[in-house]
């Protein structure tokens, strides 16, 4: 499970979307989601995941390539 924030204004639509589709999430404080990666694809391209600007991170170290 990942914890997503999600804009003020697209939290009711965002529970909406889940509920739709299906599946568990769970909520917490300040707008934050927790789903699973698929519930979070679905969020990011519905726009309802607030960003601070930055990028997501692979889990690869430093010096491994990417497979």
């Amino acid at each position: 499970m990942v914890a997503v924030k999600i804009k003020a204004d697209k939290y009711g639509h965002a529970i909406a979307l889940l509920l739709r589709r299906g599946g568990g999430f769970q909520t917490r404080f300040e707008r934050t989601l927790l789903v699973n990666s698929e519930q979070e694809r679905a969020l990011e391209e519905a726009g309802c995941v607030a960003t601070n600007g930055t990028r997501k991170k692979t889990r690869k170290s430093s010096g491994e390539k990417k497979k």
